[in-house]
């Protein structure tokens, strides 16, 4: 029977550890590559960015903050790690039916990994993918509320086995004061993934269901210095909650620097960053240093408007 050697899915299921740092002790759920944080800005701010995404960044996030979309967004991010690893999102999002809408791609892949037996010699190499292709929608429920919703076709792929499923996700955003404003997320609802190995379906591959939600508070002004700061709480399927504290201060020639800490992540709980805004173009930098012998990783970013 065709099958994948211990060895193989041992480091997959590293990989999917190093790229979700939020995971507990206890094996997590498949598809980890949907808790790395999307984009470098939110990276920076610890992943304390339910409560503050706004636009096409909100695809990855809380669709609810797609109905501050106005004319065509597009938003992408690319990290590399481990010298084989590649982690990318793209988005695009634009006005439809009175709302955002957004299409979005999100990726996790290798280059050629080597493929041992059982007793560790090398019998050549394989690869691996993770993909997320979504929907969303956001809209204005009120002068404070806001709504939305996503839908995804996710796969996994591990050297010639593979599982597909489809996912769904609900957000909103309440903002009772200009400064002021609290958001829910609800993410990767469905159900569970099979593999197919040597003809036969394997045991299912629950998704990592998560929930996380908080506020934030904007001060300061466009014309002088200012920031953000949020405060937010994550559960995941399978792991144990993060809290996350992240911050920004802000300045009227675009500049901007970022700080994020985690508690209860044992593995990246602190996050640094900055950024530059120009009038239609953003650009983020984070770097997330691990406390694991697993090495940093360096993460960047744009938002454009068109």
């Amino acid at each position: 029977m065709n099958r994948i050697p211990r060895r193989s899915i041992l480091s997959l299921a590293l990989f999917a550890l190093t790229f979700a740092p939020s995971q507990a002790a206890a094996g997590p759920p498949g598809f980890a590559f949907l808790e790395v944080p999307a984009g470098a800005r939110a990276s920076a701010l610890g992943g304390a960015y339910v409560s503050l995404c706004e636009g096409v960044e909100s695809a990855f996030w809380n669709p609810a903050g797609l109905a501050a979309v106005h004319g065509i967004q597009v938003v992408g991010s690319h990290v590399e790690f481990l010298q084989s690893l590649r982690h990318d999102q793209f988005a695009v999002a634009g006005r439809l039916l009175g709302g955002g809408t957004s299409a979005g791609i999100r990726a996790m892949y290798s280059e050629a990994i080597v493929e041992r037996d059982e007793v560790g010699n090398e019998v050549g190499s394989f690869g691996g993918h993770d993909l997320e292709f979504s929907l969303g929608y956001g809209l204005a429920a009120g002068q404070a509320w806001r709504i939305g919703g996503s839908a995804q076709v996710l796969r996994e792929r591990i050297a010639e086995s593979a599982a597909t499923t489809m996912a769904f996700g609900a957000g909103t955003t309440w903002e009772p004061l200009p400064s002021l404003k609290a958001g829910l997320s609800l993410e990767h609802l469905g159900p569970a993934a099979r593999y197919r190995i040597g003809g036969e379906r394997g045991q299912p591959v629950p998704l990592p269901m998560a929930g996380q939600a908080g506020v934030s508070y904007g001060f300061g002004s466009p014309m002088a210095v200012g920031g953000h700061v949020a405060l937010e709480a994550r559960l995941t399927r399978g792991e144990s909650g993060v809290a996350m504290v992240g911050g920004e201060i802000t300045h009227p020639v675009g500049a901007a620097l970022r700080l994020g800490v985690r508690a209860g992540d044992r593995i990246a709980p602190v996050s640094y960053g900055v950024g530059w805004k120009l009038p239609t173009v953003r650009l983020d930098y984070a770097f997330v240093p691990y406390k694991l012998d697993l090495g940093d990783t360096h993460r960047l970013s744009f938002v454009a408007q068109f």
